[in-house]
This record gives C-alpha cells, structure tokens and sequence, in this order.
C-alpha cells in the first residue's frame, strides 16, 4: 500500500516508521528544510537551542512505547521548583521523589504556602498516580482553575506555584484548560522525570527519524499544495510546484490550520503562542536543578531554567545556558525583549547578590517566537476532536489535534492512524 504522509513532525514520523515496519511503500512529505515540526533543536557557538523551552516526561506512555529512551542519554530536572516571590527563593518539591533531603526540609519549613495546601499536593499526587488514564475521560470536565479549587486549594498556591508552572505547560495561567489534560500531565509528573535529552529535544525527532532518512523515504523542502480527489476519493496531492504524487492513503501530519487548509474539514480552531529567549554566560546563576517560577502578577518571564545544569552538554565547556520563557509572543523587538527579560530575570533573583553578579556576565543568544504552540483545549474538547479516521475515502489524520497538544498526544496520534490504516487494508 503506497502511502503519503504530510508533514515531519513526531505524529507523522511515528506513523511513517509504524507502516514502514508494517511493509507499505511510503513517502513522508516535509515543507521545512529537517524532521521535527517543533520539537527541533539548533546548534549556535557551541550552545544547543530547542526551538521554544520544551521537556520530555519520561512517564508518557507513548513515549515509552515508541522512544530509546536510554540512547537519548536523558538529563532530568529535580522534582518540585523554585519560587521566585519578592526578590527570594523559596522551594517546593516533592518530598517523596527528591532525592536532596535538604530541599525537602526547606519545601517543608517554607512559608510561601500553607503547610495544608502542601499535605493537599501531596494527598493528590498519590490520588492521580494510583488512578488509571482512561479514569480521567469518565469524570465530568472542568477547568482547571475550578478542579484546583474543588480539591480545597487556597489562592495562594494557586497563584505562587500552578498558574506558573502549568501555566508553563498550558502557555496560560489563567488555568483555563481541561481538567482532564492538568491530572494527566500532574500524573506524569508524579510518576517519572521531567528530562532533556543530552543533544537535545531535536534528538527524538532524530531518532524517529533515522530509519525513515535511512531508506530516502523523507523529502524535505517539498511544500504540498492540495489534495487531489477523483469520485469523492483522496488519490495524492499536487505539490506547490506543480508536480503529482498519487497514492493509496494520504495522511495529514500538520498543525491544525495547514490540515483545516489541505482538507477543507471543521478542525480545532485558535493557537496558543509562547517565545523562548536564550542567554549565554560564565558563571551559574543559581545551583541545584530545579525549575525557577515567576510568582510575580506582572511576570514577563514565566519560568527560568539553567539548562546547563540539568544537561552540560547544552553549554560549551564553562558556559552556562539559561532560557527565559515568555507566554504568547510579545510586540517586542529583540532588542527590547532581550532587555525587558533580562530586567525581569534580575527581579526574580533581586535577593541574590551572586546570582545578580552572575547576570552581569550573560549576554542574548537567540529568540524563538512561536506563533503556533498549541492547540486550545478548554474543558470538554478531547470529545470533541476528530480521529485519525477522516470519514473521507483515502484520507487520514496523524496530528496532535486527535488525541492532545503534547509530546506523547502526537507520538498517540501517529500510532492511531497506523493502526487505522492497517486496519483498513486488512479488512
């Protein structure tokens, strides 16, 4: 079965590597010039840049279904964070998972949370460990925000730790978001490491990719222009230049806007934006790594993290790295962002005199604005996305936007269409 899969992103490389091993003839069709989508990572003076602060939790199902994960020579973050609040640091972490028993007394002894909203944290991280994934679509669906305060929690933690860590992986801390994607996400959290791969979050992309770059079935630079359809079937497409490629299965492996484009079908609408800004220096701006929160209301940057830290290998020899992450994409220009982060970065660690001292020495790398980050996913929308299976003959969906807009809701995807289309011929 000759099969095209557009675009190269983690969804459509894990179905293209899946029907590969399944012995069908196919050809993956990618619009940039390397494999990934977002999940790509850049080389600058000896520095490795995601494109946009990204992290692997190592407890995805799909992840661990379809990743190496030791040849990725993962480098995990310590549990819990640092909350940046008044020009100090406070930690929070889980006492049962960080292995620094001194951090576990000062997340212990810290006032920046009461001590009932810390047992609360606790209380549900053993709650969702324990439940079952599918547990979490049979339980009506609210907000996050609502779910937080439904389990009892104060504003305070509320404000100094979830809308600055979700809000991280939400790209909101108005904590809009499902429910049901929060107590997946917290599970995962609970249940593995927060990692980076030693090359790179590019290096998954890589590796789902070798077999496929191995046997020349990726074509890069290649920008399709439509679908072609005979009878009311998907037959291939017309790439932007002209050219005709005809196939048995077409599958849409793109964001939803270009999938929305090339098929003309209702797909989920909107887009979350985040930026990531990259500075470079000598000396460490604070030890230990966990990630930093910016507890602040007015927060510029919401989150920090000493990348160099977590994985040396991200950072020349003596260099560290350090990444500010912004939430959306701000009218700024680099210069202005590089300065308004910087001032902000300079707030969080106001209480420092070696972390200010540090800051002198380090100097703008790289911006990454991403206009396209996520899919909104407000409370009920997981019933609402389509599957893999278009209801148009010849045409397939491998795409976040069927299963959730994360690292393990693409790679989930990529399977599903695989497994749809194996089942489609064998039937």
């Amino acid at each position: 079965m000759a099969v095209l899969i557009i675009g190269a992103g983690l969804a459509g490389l894990t179905c293209a590597r899946l029907l590969q091993r399944g012995g069908h003839d196919v050809t993956l069709l990618e619009a940039d010039d390397g494999v990934g989508g977002r999940v790509r990572s850049d080389r600058l003076s000896g520095y490795t840049l995601d494109r946009g602060f990204q992290v692997l939790f190592d407890a995805y199902p799909a992840v661990r279904r379809q990743l190496d994960l030791p040849a990725l020579q993962l480098c995990a973050f310590d549990p819990g964070a640092l909350i940046a609040l008044d020009g100090g640091l406070a930690v929070l972490t889980d006492p049962l998972r960080d292995a620094d028993k001194g951090a576990a007394l000062r997340a212990a002894l810290t006032p920046v949370v009461s001590p009932l909203d810390k047992l609360r944290t606790l209380r549900l991280a053993l709650q969702l460990r324990a439940a079952d994934d599918d547990s979490f679509d049979a339980e009506p669906d609210v907000a996050t925000i609502d779910y937080l305060r439904a389990q009892g929690f104060g504003e305070r933690i509320i404000d100094r730790f979830f809308r600055p860590f979700y809000g991280g992986i939400f790209l909101s801390r108005a904590l809009g978001t499902s429910a049901r994607n929060f107590k997946f996400y917290f599970k995962m959290l609970s249940a593995g490491n927060t990692c980076l791969p030693a090359e790179g979050m590019g290096a998954i992309s890589d590796q789902l990719a070798a077999p496929l770059l191995r046997d020349g079935l990726i074509r890069l630079d290649t920008r399709v222009g439509a679908l072609l359809q005979e009878e009311g079937r998907v037959v291939g497409v017309r790439l932007a230049g002209g050219h005709e490629l005809r196939a048995d299965a077409v599958v849409l492996a793109t964001p939803a806007p270009e999938a929305a484009r090339l098929s003309g079908l209702p797909l989920p609408a909107g887009a979350l934006q985040a930026t990531v800004v990259y500075f470079g220096g000598s000396a460490a701006v604070y030890g230990g790594k966990k990630i930093v929160l910016n507890a602040s209301p007015d927060a510029l940057v919401n989150n920090a993290q000493l990348l160099s830290n977590v994985a040396p290998s991200y950072a020349p020899p003596e260099r560290h790295l350090l990444s500010a992450a912004v939430l959306g994409v701000p009218a700024l220009s680099d210069e202005e962002l590089f300065a308004r982060a910087l001032a902000d970065l300079r707030r969080m660690f106001a209480g420092s005199r070696r972390a200010l001292q540090a800051l002198n020495g380090y100097a703008p790398l790289a911006i990454y604005r991403i206009a396209y980050a996520q899919f909104p996913q407000p409370p009920g929308t997981r019933a609402t996305l389509p599957t893999s299976s278009t209801g148009r003959q010849g045409l397939y969906f491998a795409a976040e936007f069927t299963d959730s807009s994360s690292i393990n809701g693409a790679i989930a995807s990529g399977e599903a269409c695989a497994a749809s289309i194996a089942q489609k011929l064998h039937a």
